[in-house]
């Protein structure tokens, strides 16, 4: 007896039976709650961060209020008091599961009430889902788009922007394999004019030539201060195109403008772009692509170079085998598959005097011709070396001898009706062993047509080659590659992007 414990015993009564049943009652009617009403009432907490595991994290919580239970003892109401009771906790129930509160986001919580499982955020797809984390700290959701994977490929050079609409199209100046040149003013400095090149980045890309673009971006931007070459402004993308704005030089192509030139207007012209080779070369940067259409005249009819798509970095005595220019332009080492360095431009500049000064481009398909011969000579020479036949060897040597007495019959006939300095200085540039050709603004110096005649851009520049032309009597022509409908439609081709 000492250890049992006192037990404590009810006595059951009517009076209190009843109460049981009153207390029951409710119990009961809350048990049977549909089901979707407890799913409502379940309460979701979200935490969701912004940021990587090593940063603190913003965190924001959704959470649903349960109704308040019912209370442990009732008290002795009748039936309808307690259904008016239970009909006020349910619309309480619904008022609370409509709020939608916004707490401070410097505490780093959300408070955020649902009443439909279907928009719960679990529920949501994942654009959603990512629109919502993305928080960072700020009062409102911040959606990262995609960003283009072109976009990536040329973010070391081209930043992404969008300067179009802060120019005004005027017409189209030039169309390549990869784009257009249009010609563009600044809407708030009508007097500001540029040259815009658009290249299509899907073009580039098939073509593996992004490479090629980053360093012609590179190279006019490195040599762009140089008075002989087209200065680069600016250079962007969008999602279709790459932008490079250069300063615009009016009087457009070379040979557009001024059809025959006098031998004075030459040494000028000849020496301008002999300066603007020179600087390229010792800046470790071979051109490859000297024609007249990459040659310029500015408001004075001074030249400027353009066009540094087939440009590469090459330092001085080296050598490289791409195969690459226009063929009319390409010198015979370039033809032949053999390596070659920094005399190719010297050669093109050979063609370009020859075609001022003869109005006629060199044979060099001649020329090969002739190389071939040569070597087939050569090959046959060797084959009867040890056989008995001594004139047929003789022959051949012949044969070879007369090709190389007379190495420049790829020159048109007019060059030799030209002056002393003329002939002399295409048989300089136009040599074709490349060791023997001038590679310098030096050697240029020493040739008879610049005898007494000081080769620097401060000196060309006091010069006015208007006063040459006029004095020369030479005729200046208003030449427009496009019309007007052509330049329209390349204009409404470019917006439409």
């Amino acid at each position: 007896m000492g250890n049992s414990q006192p037990r404590h015993e009810s006595r059951r009564t009517p009076q209190g039976t009843q109460e049981a049943a009153e207390l029951s009652e409710p119990l009961e009617q809350q048990q049977q709650q549909p089901e979707e009403q407890q799913r409502q009432q379940a309460t979701s907490s979200i935490t969701f961060g912004c940021g990587g595991s090593s940063t603190r994290r913003s965190q924001a919580q959704i959470h649903t209020q349960s109704p308040p239970a019912a209370p442990a003892v009732a008290d002795s109401q009748p039936a309808a008091a307690e259904a008016q009771q239970q009909q006020s906790h349910q619309q309480q129930q619904q008022q609370q599961l409509s709020t939608w509160s916004l707490g401070s986001l410097g505490g780093g919580r959300l408070t955020w009430s649902f009443s439909a499982a279907r928009n719960s955020f679990r529920h949501r797809n994942k654009a959603t889902r990512k629109s919502l984390t993305s928080l960072h700290g700020s009062r409102r959701s911040k959606t990262q788009w995609h960003r283009p994977l072109t976009n990536s490929i040329f973010n070391s050079h081209f930043k992404e922007s969008s300067r179009n609409e802060q120019f005004r199209l005027e017409h189209l100046v030039a169309k390549g394999a990869f784009g257009v040149v249009f010609k563009v003013c600044d809407k708030t400095d009508s007097s500001a004019c540029y040259a815009l090149k658009v290249l299509k980045k899907s073009k580039l890309i098939e073509d593996n030539s992004v490479r090629q673009i980053k360093d012609e971006a590179d190279i006019q931007k490195v040599c762009g201060h140089h008075p002989f070459i087209v200065k680069q402004i600016d250079l962007w993308q969008n999602r279709h195109n790459l932008h490079i704005l250069s300063e615009y030089v009016p009087n457009g192509e070379l040979f557009s403008k001024i059809g025959h030139f006098s031998i004075d207007l030459v040494r000028l012209y000849i020496g301008e772009i002999a300066l603007a080779l020179d600087f390229l070369h010792n800046a470790g940067i071979i051109y490859r692509d000297a024609k007249p259409e990459n040659i310029l005249l500015t408001h004075q009819f001074h030249v400027k170079l353009t066009d540094f798509g087939l440009s590469k970095w090459l330092k001085l005595g080296a050598n490289t085998r791409t195969m690459c220019g226009t063929f009319k332009y390409m010198a015979p080492e370039i033809l032949c598959g053999e390596p070659y360095g920094h005399a190719v431009d010297w050669w093109a500049l050979g063609v370009i005097a020859c075609q001022m000064l003869t109005q006629k481009s060199p044979n060099i398909k001649r020329h090969l011709m002739m190389r071939r011969r040569q070597e087939s000579v050569s090959q046959e020479e060797e084959r009867l070396s040890n056989a008995p036949s001594i004139a047929q060897i003789n022959g051949c040597l012949q044969d070879s001898d007369d090709g190389d007495s007379n190495s420049d019959d790829f020159l048109p006939d007019a060059v030799h009706s030209l002056s002393h300095e003329g002939q002399d200085v295409l048989r300089q540039l136009l040599a074709i062993e490349p060791r023997q050709r001038i590679r310098s603004v030096m050697a240029l110096q020493r040739i008879a047509l610049y005898k007494g005649y000081k080769l620097s851009a401060k000196r060309l520049l006091g010069l006015s080659p208007r006063d040459i032309i006029a004095r020369d009597g030479i005729r200046v022509y208003e030449y427009s590659q496009f019309d007007q409908a052509t330049s329209q439609c390349a204009i409404k081709a470019f917006q439409n992007f």
